[in-house]
């Protein structure tokens, strides 16, 4: 009787470059036609995001010429601030590099979006990403890969060349089909104008302009600044990554040094409530000590809301006038709420219902959604704010079936509860939920209120119509009966109406 065999396993690790070319569906290239609306939009992203973080209006122009071997050719021009010259290698060669890291608002999450169109060009075409940068007034151009098992870039050539001006322009080849994706594409940078209403975006396909929409304001948002965390949000990973480089710090000012909404009295009260010592230092804690600390503040219930000008919402006017230019409504309503919080994050959502013959007919209305202004066009029905529109009594509201209408409705927070790295869904906190679902509500009774003056607006008109034909005919009868000129006593009769009516 033999004895059992041995098995010899080989363990290995890979690069987070190597991660998503193995998964790249998770990143939003899973086909074709989604990796040709995926790189547009993290281009898109990344150029408004340059033009915004120097306080400049954004021109964002967008080319796309197609191939007789199914490969697209995309490009996009901006007008920002330009690229740091050493830092275009690792920001287009490099998965989970960027500058997307800080506490606050941000388009980008994983810093992932742009290098992704770059490894996904180049595992479909073979072909070198193209960045041509210029900032503070002189220009570079790259041509550069990906070292996949590495995860580092590898520069195939660099020289200087001059731009009109500071900003950047990326041009990358990719496996794509762009006739299924350009309609996608359009609305994509529709929905991105009412998002980013001081923006101008363009889009050329095949060297013929088909798009140019915005700007709709005239002044930039307020930038969001980089907050500290709140407590509330400090797990036992973030609790320990705050420590560093403080452990000389006592517990004390460890706390009032890392965490917003934490001062001396806040930070004695946690320390009683934890029963340490204020002055223990904090390279003198232990794991467990660390973990409690986490714990406690997560519970703890006495600390003021998180500050919200890490955000920038869209606002009342930019968003209803960013709206009326790109459908037109015949009415809308602008609501919101917050700041509110989720596990320490704070965010504001904002809803505008508007009807009009520009939106589908539907009983209920048709949903567009935004995440820190960008728009989210896939994986609808996995969203939080999906399934809450659907958790809504529309007919309770009176409003009558059939109808022409949309809800946008734009969330913004310091960071976004997505379900993917391809950023498309909302997962559902129930603090999110339940905001969602209080301002679907808000916006109902508007609508109703709306189509309620509408009903009354229109027996109205018709009122005056009756009337209008009543007196023309009453006019012209008696005109024949004193020998009046009938025509002029039918023109006098009309003019009475004549004039501002509902």
């Amino acid at each position: 009787m033999s004895g059992p065999e041995s098995t010899h396993l080989d363990f290995s690790s890979i690069s987070p470059s190597e991660f998503f070319y193995r998964n790249r569906q998770m990143a939003g290239f899973g086909n074709p036609t989604h990796a040709t609306y995926s790189t547009v939009r993290e281009l898109v992203e990344n150029s408004l995001d340059a033009c915004e973080d120097v306080g400049r209006r954004p021109r964002v122009e967008v080319s796309l010429e197609s191939t007789k071997s199914n490969e697209v050719i995309i490009s996009v021009k901006d007008n920002g601030s330009g690229l740091p010259y050493d830092e275009v290698p690792s920001a287009f060669g490099q998965v989970l590099y960027g500058s997307k890291y800080g506490l606050r608002q941000k388009r980008g999450t994983f810093g992932l979006g742009v290098t992704m169109t770059v490894l996904y060009g180049q595992i479909t075409t073979d072909s070198p990403v193209m960045i041509h940068t210029q900032h503070n007034g002189r220009g570079r151009e790259y041509r550069l890969h990906i070292d996949i098992e590495n995860n580092c870039p590898v520069v195939e050539e660099d020289e200087g060349r001059t731009r009109n001006e500071n900003g950047t322009t990326v041009a990358v080849r990719i496996g794509g089909d762009l006739a299924r994706a350009l309609p996608r594409i359009q609305d994509y940078l529709r929905l991105t104008s009412i998002a980013t209403p001081h923006a101008r975006l363009i889009l050329h396909v095949d060297n013929e302009t088909i798009l140019d929409t915005g700007p709709w304001v005239k002044t930039l948002p307020a930038q969001p600044t980089i907050s500290k965390p709140h407590p509330r949000s400090a797990d036992t990973e973030l609790v320990r990554r705050t420590m560093v480089g403080k452990e000389a710090y006592s517990l004390n000012e460890y706390l009032i040094e890392s965490f917003q909404q934490v001062g001396r009295k806040t930070a004695d009260e946690v320390i009683r409530f934890l029963g340490y010592d204020p002055k223990k230092l904090v390279g003198d804690l232990t794991r467990n000590e660390i973990a409690r600390i986490s714990s406690v503040l997560k519970s703890y219930d006495s600390f003021n809301r998180p500050d919200s000008s890490s955000l920038s919402p869209i606002g009342r006017e930019p968003l209803l006038g960013a709206i009326d230019g790109v459908y037109g409504p015949e009415y809308s309503f602008y609501t919101r709420r917050g700041p509110l919080e989720w596990e320490g994050h704070p965010f504001i959502i904002e809803g505008v219902i508007a009807s009009g013959s520009a939106f589908p007919k539907r009983e209920e209305p048709a949903l567009y959604r935004f995440a820190n202004r960008v728009p989210l066009l896939y994986d609808a029905s996995d969203d939080v704010l999906t399934k809450t529109l659907k958790k809504v009594s529309w007919s309770r509201y009176g409003i009558p079936n059939g109808r022409h209408w949309a809800i946008f409705i734009s969330f913004c927070s310091t960071r976004v509860p997505y379900q993917a790295a391809g950023k498309q869904a909302i997962s559902n906190p129930a603090e999110i939920e339940s905001a969602s679902l209080a301002l679907f509500r808000e916006l109902g009774r508007a609508a109703s209120k709306m189509a309620k003056k509408q009903q009354r607006s229109k027996k109205l008109q018709r009122r005056i119509r009756e009337m209008k034909t009543s007196l023309e005919m009453i006019a012209r009868f008696s005109a024949n009966l004193t020998g009046f000129d009938a025509e002029r006593a039918e023109i006098m009769a009309r003019e009475m109406f004549q004039g501002d009516w509902p």
